[in-house]
């Protein structure tokens, strides 16, 4: 299965957003953005399954919580970004 990373620009984001989240019934992990979705290096991300992605987008956006990007992982490690 993909993972779908949900990038944001602060760690209190993050917080945020996971709490967000997990009231809406989605799981979903905070973690430094790999630096393949983050080059600064200054970016958390939402890590999800792939099928909660689009739900997870609609719902942080509901609450006001601001992505800044959208990525799915590939099984070879690679990183796509989804294009809203």
């Amino acid at each position: 299965m993909y993972d779908c990373y949900l990038t944001v620009r602060s760690v209190t984001w993050g917080q945020k957003g996971r709490d967000v989240l997990d009231r809406a019934g989605l799981r979903c992990r905070l973690l430094r953005a790999p630096r393949e979705i983050a080059p600064g290096g200054c970016a958390y991300a939402l890590s999800l399954p792939q099928r909660d992605g689009i739900r997870a987008e609609a719902v942080l956006d509901r609450a006001g919580v601001p992505v800044a990007g959208s990525w799915i992982r590939r099984p070879d490690g690679s990183y796509v970004r989804l294009e809203r």
